[in-house]
């Protein structure tokens, strides 16, 4: 593979001579990974980030009182430039959520959904709200989503108690994916479906999964892959090791004081492994989740495969799922054994 200006200039049987050469002898090279759900700093999660194979991702806001949460969403749209990783934008996990499926976001800060607000939001992240996560039966949802939809913003469906009927409409007026599918939602019932019935049937939705085997045991990953398939499931890690929240590690996630369970400690790249390890999908389809399809859910055409005059975003990790190199638009950003 040849890199130049950035991108992936050609991909030949032999290299180019006079080129400064990195070879992977032993190694898997792929598109680097795109983290949709990810807290924290942007610059500590930028650089942590890059260590386990994400080039990119999306820094998440939580509910809040209106003016912290423009506040927040200001600093965060100035996040640029970063060490490692690149913010790609924001994904704002509310404030338009349902208390009743809040789990530990802070209830105090979820409202029903308002153009208004949503407008001034818009404005003050300078067209870098790529993502919202909102409850489509509260009242006001729906406009909420075609705002989003002639924007260009991505309407996700979480933190919901939905019955299917309101998750169908939510579809119909233009939402595209669900986060954490399984998680703050109502549980799977036969007789009365709600949001996740509709999240594993509809093929319009993509369904964003903490592939941890703790927020989702690998049974579910499995049913969820037979289900959707791999193209219409993106892996995020949901993680929250860089925010500070007020948290007990235990068992590989994150739990509140009260017992709830929160965000995870997951890297993508041990979201890949575990993908493979008791998903039972093929390393090209985890590898997939990882990168095409959350490059697809955002309209990026130039990441998230191989291939000529696509951005030379790329990691390189082994058999036993440790990354050796991330490359962010052409540039080393992470190689393992070097001082970062």
């Amino acid at each position: 593979m040849r890199i130049s200006g950035g991108r992936i200039a050609a991909i030949r049987g032999s290299a180019p001579r006079g080129a400064r050469a990195i070879h992977l002898q032993g190694h898997y090279l792929a598109p680097g990974f795109i983290d949709l759900h990810l807290w924290g700093d942007p610059w500590v999660a930028s650089r942590e980030s890059a260590k386990h194979g994400a080039t990119a991702f999306l820094t998440t806001v939580g509910p809040d009182a209106p003016q912290r949460l423009a506040a927040q969403v200001a600093a965060r749209a100035a996040a640029r430039h970063l060490p490692g990783a690149e913010c790609l934008g924001i994904h704002a996990e509310g404030p338009f959520l349902n208390p009743v499926r809040g789990g530990a976001l802070p209830r105090r800060g979820m409202r029903r959904p308002s153009v208004a607000e949503l407008g001034r939001l818009a404005r003050r992240a300078g067209h870098r709200l790529k993502l919202i996560t909102l409850a489509p039966e509260l009242p006001g949802a729906l406009q909420a989503i075609r705002w989003c939809r002639r924007r260009g913003i991505v309407a996700s469906l979480g933190h919901s108690n939905a019955d299917a009927k309101a998750a169908r409409r939510a579809v119909d007026a233009g939402a595209v994916a669900v986060t954490h599918v399984f998680n703050g939602m109502r549980a799977y019932h036969h007789r009365a479906p709600g949001l996740l019935d509709v999240a594993l049937t509809d093929p319009r939705l993509t369904t964003m999964v903490i592939a941890d085997g703790v927020h989702v045991s690998p049974d579910a990953f499995r049913l969820l892959v037979r289900a959707k398939g791999a193209r219409r499931v993106a892996l995020v890690t949901d993680s929250i090791r860089h925010q500070g929240w007020d948290v007990t590690a235990r068992g590989g996630a994150y739990y509140t004081r009260n017992g709830v369970l929160a965000g995870s400690r997951l890297t993508m790249i041990e979201a890949v492994r575990n993908a493979v390890d008791f998903g039972g999908v093929s390393l090209g389809d985890a590898v997939c989740m990882a990168s095409e399809v959350p490059a697809r859910l955002l309209g990026l055409r130039s990441r998230g495969t191989l291939a000529a005059g696509k951005r030379a975003d790329l990691v390189a990790f082994d058999r036993r799922f440790r990354v050796l190199l991330t490359i962010v638009g052409g540039r080393v950003v992470y190689q393992r054994g070097h001082n970062q």
